[in-house]
């Protein structure tokens, strides 16, 4: 049973220029939890508890070149460094769109992001 966990907002779609309705649901099944547990088990475990937080309140939103998805981006700190967790979302066959996964990034990605203007800084903030 898939669970909603955040919508799709009107600044994400102005953005982007995309062609959805503003508050567009994006749900999380549980297969899309087991995939990010065996793809990424640290980061899920770190901060699978954040998946709702990250996309109603993202610092930046970019969009995947090749694979449709649009990528909820926060920030969080620790003593140590600074992580950048990235939050994947794609529409299903069906039409709905689904957190397809989790992880932090790659500094040396975080990096080609700002160079190419790839992050795109959200203007919602709650």
């Amino acid at each position: 049973m898939a669970k909603k966990v955040g919508e799709i907002d009107e600044h994400v779609i102005s953005i982007f220029n995309l062609s959805i309705k503003p508050d567009t649901p994006i749900f999380l099944g549980e297969t899309n939890v087991r995939h990010m547990i065996q793809k990424h088990p640290e980061d899920y475990a770190k901060y699978g508890d954040k998946i709702e937080e990250i996309l109603n309140n993202p610092d930046y939103v970019a969009k995947h070149p090749r694979k449709d998805s649009i990528e909820y981006i926060k920030k969080y700190y620790d003593y140590r460094k600074q992580d950048y967790v990235l939050v994947a979302v794609r529409a299903s066959a069906s039409g709905n769109y689904y957190v397809r996964t989790i992880f932090v990034m790659n500094p040396i990605k975080v990096k080609k992001y700002k160079e190419k203007g790839a992050l795109k800084e959200y203007p919602g903030k709650k």
